[in-house]
C-alpha cells in the first residue's frame, strides 16, 4: 500500500553516474510526456533521480526482477525533471514486437527477426505455460489480473518477449495505468519475459520459463490487489508462488542463503537494496503453509486470505503486509507470536521441520549464543539478547559430561508480550529426536519453568523471538512494513538456567 509518499524500498541509494542508454529502453510504442499533467520541472528531487538510476541499472549482476524497480519510477515520475521524465518515459514504454498472437487468456508480442528474435514454437510454448499458471492462480481463488483495455490490442494480458537474458533479467510485469496516491490502489498489468533463457545454465530454459512465468505473473495478480504492496512481502510471496506452482525447479533454494534460515538475527520485513533476502522471505510463508494446510485448486488458501487482507482495491480491508499476516494468523486461531517463534525454533533443525529440508539441504540457523554447564559452572548467570523485531536469537545449555543434575530451571524476562515476545524451548536429547514446547510468557513477558535435564539430555536450547510489528510514521518511505520506522528493535531478551540436583 501506498499513501503519498513513494515506496523506495525497492531503489538502492545510487551513486554511480546514470547510464547512457537504459537497458529496457525499445523504441516501439514511444509516447511523449503528457504537458498538461505533472508539473514540469527543471530539476529532479532526490528520490526520483534514485528511482531513475535504480531503473537505469537494472542488468547489474545483482538485479533479478524489475518489476518493482519500474513500479517505483512510475510512482516518482511526476517528481522528475524534464530531461529525466524524458529517459523515465523512454524507460517505462512497452516493449514492442512485430507480431502478435492472442490465445484464451493471454495475447503474446515478440520479434520475428534481429537480437530479440522469438520463434513461433516458443511463443506457443510462452503462451501454454502462462495460460496454466494464470489457471492455477484462478482456480485457487485469486484474482485474476486487471484488464489494460485495448492498451496492448485487446483486454488480455500481454506477455512481450524480448532479449533480456543479456542484461540478466528473468522478466518483469509493469502497469502503465498505476493507481493515484489516494486510492483504489488495485492496477491492470502486462509482463515480459526473456525470449529463449538460454542465457541462464543452472536450469533449462523450459524450467526458467516456468518458474519466470509463476514469479511474474504472481505479481500481475498481486497488482490487481495492490500495486504499492510493501514490497518485501510481493518479493517473498511470488517467490513463495513459483516454488508451490513448480516445486521441483528449486530455483528458490538460492535464496535461502539470505533468508531467516541463515541470518535469524535480521528483520524478515526489510527490503534489502543490494542483496536478495527478500526472496529468501518466502520461507517463512512456506513454514506457514505447511501448517496450514487448506488448500483449493491445489494451492494453500492461506497466502490468498492474506492478499484479501492486503487488498487496496475499492472495498478492500487494506491492510498493510505483516498486519494483514497478523490478522489472518489470528483470524485462523494463532497468532504472529506464536507462529515466529515457532518458525524460529524450527530453523535450528530444517531437515526434521520442512518437507523437503532433508532433500533439498536447508540451512540450520546459527546459534547467537552457546554455554556449558558443569559441576563447577552451573548456573549461566543472565544471558542477555538484544533481538531486533521480527528476528530471533537460540541460546543453547550443553549439559557437560559428570554434571549431576535432573533438571534445568530457566527464567526468562522478555519486554512485555504486548511487544511480541515469545520462547520455545527444546531439549536436545542424547538419541532420538529434538522436542520443542512454546513457554508460556505473563502479561509482562516473565516465566519460570524447569526441564528435564538428566543424562538422556545433551542439551536444552532457548529460543527468543521478537514478533513485535509497531510502526511510527508509516508512508514515509522506508524499506520496512507500512513504509514506517519499526519501534520494537533491539529489545533485551534475558534468559537465566540453573542446572538443579
Amino acid at each position: 500500500m501506498l499513501r503519498r509518499p513513494l515506496l523506495l524500498s525497492a531503489l538502492a541509494p545510487l551513486t554511480a553516474g546514470l547510464l547512457a542508454v537504459p537497458l529496457l529502453t525499445v523504441p516501439a510504442h514511444a509516447t511523449n510526456p503528457d504537458p498538461t499533467s505533472p508539473v514540469r520541472r527543471a530539476v529532479s528531487t532526490p528520490a526520483a533521480a534514485r528511482a531513475l538510476a535504480a531503473a537505469e541499472d537494472l542488468g547489474a549482476p545483482r538485479s533479478r526482477d524489475a518489476t518493482l524497480v519500474l513500479r517505483d519510477l512510475r510512482a516518482h515520475r511526476d517528481e522528475l525533471g524534464t530531461a529525466d521524465r524524458a529517459a523515465a518515459t523512454q524507460i517505462l514504454q512497452r516493449p514492442g514486437g512485430d507480431r502478435s498472437q492472442c490465445y484464451s487468456s493471454v495475447c503474446v508480442h515478440w520479434y520475428s527477426t534481429g537480437p530479440n528474435k522469438a520463434t513461433q514454437a516458443y511463443v506457443d510454448k510462452v503462451a501454454h505455460v502462462a495460460q496454466k499458471v494464470l489457471g492455477t492462480y484462478a482456480d485457487a481463488g485469486y484474482r485474476s489480473p486487471e484488464s489494460d483495455g485495448s492498451a496492448g490490442g485487446n483486454g488480455l494480458l500481454d506477455i512481450y518477449l524480448k532479449d533480456l537474458g543479456s542484461q540478466g533479467l528473468y522478466g518483469y510485469c509493469d502497469s502503465d495505468d498505476p493507481p493515484t496516491g489516494t486510492g483504489p490502489f488495485d492496477a491492470p498489468a502486462y509482463c515480459a519475459f526473456d525470449n529463449d533463457y538460454r542465457e541462464f545454465p543452472t536450469h533449462t530454459p523450459l524450467e526458467n520459463l516456468e518458474v519466470t512465468a509463476a514469479h511474474e505473473l504472481f505479481h500481475a495478480v498481486q497488482f490487481a490487489y495492490d500495486y504499492y504492496e510493501d514490497a518485501w512481502f510481493m518479493e517473498a510471496t511470488a517467490t513463495w508462488a513459483e516454488d508451490e506452482l513448480y516445486d521441483d525447479v528449486d530455483d528458490n533454494l538460492q535464496y535461502l542463503a539470505q533468508s531467516p534460515l541463515k541470518q535469524p538475527a535480521k528483520s524478515m520485513d526489510h527490503f534489502e537494496n543490494s542483496g536478495f533476502r527478500q526472496y529468501g522471505d518466502w520461507i517463512f510463508f512456506r513454514y506457514l503453509t505447511e501448517h496450514d494446510t487448506a488448500s483449493a485448486g491445489g494451492l494453500p488458501t492461506l497466502v490468498r486470505a492474506i492478499w484479501e487482507r492486503a487488498d487496496g482495491a475499492t472495498g478492500g480491508p487494506d491492510d498493510y503486509s505483516i498486519q494483514a499476516v497478523a490478522r489472518v494468523l489470528a483470524n485462523r486461531g494463532g497468532s504472529l507470536t506464536s507462529s515466529w517463534s515457532q518458525f524460529a525454533a524450527a530453523n535450528r533443525r530444517p531437515g526434521t521441520s520442512y518437507d523437503e529440508g532433508k532433500a533439498n539441504r536447508y540451512p540450520a540457523a546459527p546459534l547467537a549464543r552457546r554455554i556449558s554447564l558443569t559441576g563447577s559452572h552451573r548456573d549461566s548467570g543472565w544471558l542477555t539478547q538484544r533481538v531486533d523485531h521480527l528476528a530471533a536469537a537460540t541460546v543453547r545449555l550443553d549439559r557437560a559430561s559428570g554434571l549431576s543434575a535432573r533438571s534445568l530451571k530457566l527464567r526468562l524476562d522478555l519486554p512485555t508480550r504486548s511487544r511480541g515476545s515469545g520462547v520455545v524451548v527444546t531439549v536436545v536429547p542424547t538419541s532420538g529426536r529434538p522436542k520443542s514446547k512454546a513457554v508460556k510468557l505473563s502479561a509482562a513477558g516473565d516465566a519460570t519453568t524447569s526441564i528435564g535435564f538428566g543424562r538422556d539430555v545433551e542439551a536444552v536450547e532457548v529460543t527468543l523471538a521478537n514478533a513485535g510489528i509497531h510502526y511510527r510514521g508509516c508512508y514515509q518511505g522506508t524499506a520496512w512494513s507500512c513504509q514506517g520506522r519499526p519501534q520494537d528493535d533491539d529489545l533485551p531478551l534475558k534468559v537465566r538456567a540453573t542446572a538443579v540436583r
